[in-house]
């Protein structure tokens, strides 16, 4: 049967609500795309395909209006090549994650392999029910504000057999919360939730055999190699899209300059993944269960090849266009690169300290150089050391209040 062509209806939308558009969906394919194979969810790989097709739409749009409002001449040409190079990579991002998504339909034990990193993973997501007591009930999840409150991001609502993805939904009784966040504030939202059961990924009560031998500590060796370079993996993908869109509207050349220098990190990387899943299917009954696990690893790469070609944008020295230029006036966010000085407030101090207002001031570390490693994740009892280059994610009011924090012998306010 031939497919349905579904017809695309042009909509007037400025360039500006486009990039807002485009950077907001890319955000909540991240999170989507994990928790398909996290979960097993085909219902969630589907919901990433028509985020995919949104933003297919989005990059047409773009380019629509950027030919609309196009000025003649060479060097006005040259101001919105910045912005084509982000709608063109944001593009095959949004590729990449939704291949990462229908991994579930060609390698449905895929979900077995991804709840094993769950604990090594720095932000984790997993499910947490409703049970009675728990004082949200009945409330619209954004008024209950979970970022602020709990420290955590509601991804997706699973109510019974189905989901819901909708803003403003209310929170029912036994739902199923998807969530994002640091273990201890997803354990205080546990708690929150009344729900004293051990951390599950099962969405309904079947649960798949292993399609590996936990019991053999060859492979348990094997996997702790596999499971440390697959976060880095998909960390750095994940923190090299956030980095080179940021350098983009903030116009950081040094922040742009860092998203190259990752990209460098991941094919050594990816050479050692390959070759220790290599030795791993040598060891197991059907070696194909691990075609999921590579298909996800080389999408990592096609993300940091995109976030790659937005960086290289930047560094050719480009001056934002009048559109870039308003934007960046108008968000109320800013990226922020800063070096611990030696009377650092976050000299000597834990991650998980760190996560109190009074030196957090909003702000989110989005990765960390120390000499010449890179750093994605952080445990709780990460200690920062002078010298640590941080570069963090927050607003614009609080700005000045965190460089003090960090590097209060160059932004002291005697300065």
């Amino acid at each position: 049967m031939t497919p349905i062509k579904k017809k695309f209806k042009y909509k007037p939308i400025s360039l500006k609500e486009i990039l807002k558009q485009m950077k907001q969906n890319i955000d909540l394919m991240i999170d989507l795309a994990y928790s398909a194979i996290k979960f097993g969810s085909k219902e969630l790989a589907n919901e990433v395909y028509k985020i995919e097709q949104k933003i297919h739409e989005l990059t047409f749009l773009l380019n629509f209006q950027i030919i609309q409002t196009h000025a003649s001449g060479l060097e006005k040409a040259k101001e919105l090549e910045p912005i084509v190079v982000m709608g063109y990579s944001i593009d095959k991002i949004s590729d990449a994650l939704s291949d990462i998504a229908r991994v579930i339909y060609i390698n449905s034990n895929i979900a077995y392999f991804t709840q094993l990193m769950w604990d090594y993973v720095p932000e984790p997501i997993v499910k947490i029910r409703v049970y009675e007591g728990c004082n949200f009930i009945n409330l619209n999840r954004n008024d209950i504000h979970f970022r602020s409150q709990y420290g955590v991001d509601l991804i997706a609502i699973r109510r019974k057999s189905k989901w819901s993805f909708e803003k403003d939904d209310k929170i029912l009784l036994n739902d199923r919360l998807i969530v994002k966040g640091e273990l201890e504030p997803l354990m205080e939202l546990k708690s929150a939730c009344h729900d004293d059961e051990p951390i599950s990924f099962n969405l309904e009560k079947e649960k798949k055999s292993s399609v590996f031998d936990l019991s053999n500590p060859e492979i348990q060796d094997m996997l702790k190699n596999i499971k440390i370079n697959y976060v880095k993996i998909t960390d750095i993908s994940e923190t090299m899209t956030e980095l080179a869109l940021a350098a983009l509207f903030f116009k950081n050349d040094e922040v742009a300059e860092d998203v190259l220098e990752m990209e460098e990190l991941m094919d050594g990387l990816n050479i050692n993944f390959e070759k220790d899943l290599l030795e791993l299917a040598s060891h197991i009954d059907n070696p194909k269960d691990l075609t999921g696990i590579l298909r996800i690893v080389f999408s990592c790469e096609q993300i940091a090849d995109a976030a790659q070609n937005i960086a290289e944008s930047i560094v050719k020295g480009f001056e934002p266009h009048r559109i870039l230029k308003q934007a960046i006036t108008e968000t109320s966010e800013i990226v922020v690169r800063e070096t611990l000085s030696s009377d650092s407030y976050f000299k000597g101090k834990t991650y998980k300290k760190l996560q109190d207002n009074r030196y957090k001031r909003g702000f989110h570390i989005i990765a960390l150089k120390r000499e010449n490693v890179w750093i994605y994740s952080f445990k709780p009892d990460f200690t920062f050391k002078k010298g640590d280059l941080i570069i963090s994610l927050g607003p614009k009011e609080t700005v000045g209040e965190w460089r003090r924090c960090v590097n209060p012998e160059r932004f002291s306010e005697k300065n």
